[in-house]
């Protein structure tokens, strides 16, 4: 699983490892290196000569979010907001990472259209029979 490529100031042919893997063991003058796949709940999403794979995102019902997409050796977690909540701010790896509750409709009022990524993305009509 191990691409070689030389590293390090005596240009030693070392492990750089493909994406879901991280080094186990470097390589020494006598032996070629070990590499180790990700663990459950880490990933690695690029090729690396790293020893620790990252630690995935944990996206959290309490604070607005909900998985979209599980994390797997290769990429990490991915969030999406809940219904009454709104994006705060995104990161490229794992989409939201930081949800509010939008605001709610005044007495008498009732939600026309409910709004996604914004605090004022909530639109409230009055409420008629």
């Amino acid at each position: 699983m191990c691409r070689k490529r030389l590293l390090g100031t005596n240009k030693k042919s070392c492990c750089s490892v493909f994406v879901g893997h991280v080094v186990g063991k470097d390589c020494t003058a006598v032996s070629g290196p070990r590499c180790i796949p990700c663990e459950t709940g880490t990933f690695m999403n690029k090729p690396n000569g790293l020893t620790k794979c990252f630690s995935c995102f944990s996206c959290d019902p309490g604070s607005g979010l909900s998985i979209k997409q599980n994390c797997t050796s290769e990429s990490d977690t991915v969030c999406d907001v809940l219904h009454g909540y709104f994006c705060k701010s995104w990161t490229d790896s794992s989409g939201c990472s930081t949800a509010a509750k939008h605001s709610a409709c005044k007495p008498g009022q009732r939600i026309k259209l409910p709004g996604t990524f914004s605090p004022h993305g909530l639109n409230c009509t009055l409420w008629t029979q």
